[in-house]
């Protein structure tokens, strides 16, 4: 059972209720000293906050966008509060934006789309709009930028519209993982925007993370999921098949695109021009990364 910090301390010693019950969060406690989980996390929100309703990457978490988990909790109030571990936002939030998912009050997935945009002050906002509009295998996804633009129509004036428009600007609905998505900001800001994300290879029944069809070059992030066993069969399975069909493969990792992204991209330069391609020499460009989130804000 959940309770209050405050109504435990009523009935007992301070003493009695460290030793009897568990911090789920700063003022919310329950019995038991186990780390809690993310649904106790929101019914002690939702205790503390009734008027609550869950936005930001909280809200992305219940809609089912992919990577949206591990964010601080990040709740709409409609007036300023705060609190210690929890990402704060209020001010005007029409009621035909917000639903119940699973139990859990929280934005609509549009709404959800555009506060990531506008909100999240680095390039993770790409991420997360890349996990919004992504395209399953049968094609479909959880909004569209066509959704989000039509919000935009329909909200003028809404707090950080332009920063929504440039975000989706750069997204893209093919990139299937945040470094994937990383990997596609380096490469387009290089001035090499002619890959393209999923790039189907002719002959073979695979697509790659970035091609170019035209050059038959092909750039594949490398990452974790490929350390397996299983996966590294897989893969020698898969681009033994892609370079089989002439095409030129680079492989990207996550210090690739951190410390090393000029020599990365002289790679793929060297590899265009090998295949005949002629362009300017790309640029290195930058990639924001992931800042500690904000405490508090307004959402309007």
């Amino acid at each position: 059972m959940m309770r209050r910090t405050r109504d435990l301390l009523a009935e007992q010693s301070a003493r009695e209720v460290k030793r009897s019950t568990g911090s789920v969060i700063h003022g919310v406690r329950r019995v038991g000293s186990a780390p809690p989980t993310v649904d106790e996390v929101r019914a002690a929100l939702v205790l503390a906050h009734p008027q609550m309703v869950f936005c930001g990457w909280s809200a992305a978490e219940l809609h089912g966008v992919p990577y949206a988990g591990g964010h601080p909790p990040e709740i709409w109030l409609p007036e300023q509060r705060k609190r210690a571990g929890v990402v704060v936002r209020c001010g005007h939030l029409p009621v035909e934006d917000t639903l119940t998912v699973s139990g859990w009050p929280t934005t609509s997935a549009v709404r959800g789309a555009v506060d990531l945009a506008r909100f999240v002050r680095n390039d993770e906002a790409i991420v997360g709009i890349d996990q919004y509009i992504r395209r399953d295998r049968g094609g479909n996804s959880i909004t569209t930028r066509r959704q989000i633009l039509a919000y935009l129509d329909e909200h003028p004036g809404l707090y950080g519209a332009n920063r929504v428009r440039a975000v989706l600007d750069e997204s893209d609905t093919g990139s299937q993982s945040p470094w994937e998505t990383y990997s596609r900001l380096v490469v387009h800001r290089s001035g090499l925007d002619f890959f393209r994300t999923q790039q189907p290879v002719p002959g073979t029944p695979y697509h790659v993370d970035l091609g170019s069809a035209r050059y038959r070059v092909a750039i594949e992030y490398d990452g974790g999921y490929h350390r397996t066993d299983e996966q590294q069969r897989a893969d020698v399975i898969r681009w033994n098949a892609i370079t089989g069909q002439g095409w030129g493969l680079i492989r990207a990792t996550s210090p690739t695109l951190l410390t090393g992204r000029a020599e990365f991209l002289d790679r793929v330069e060297r590899e265009l021009r090998t295949r005949g391609w002629s362009g300017p020499s790309p640029t290195t460009p930058k990639l924001a990364l992931p800042s500690r989130p904000t405490r508090r804000t307004r959402l309007d």
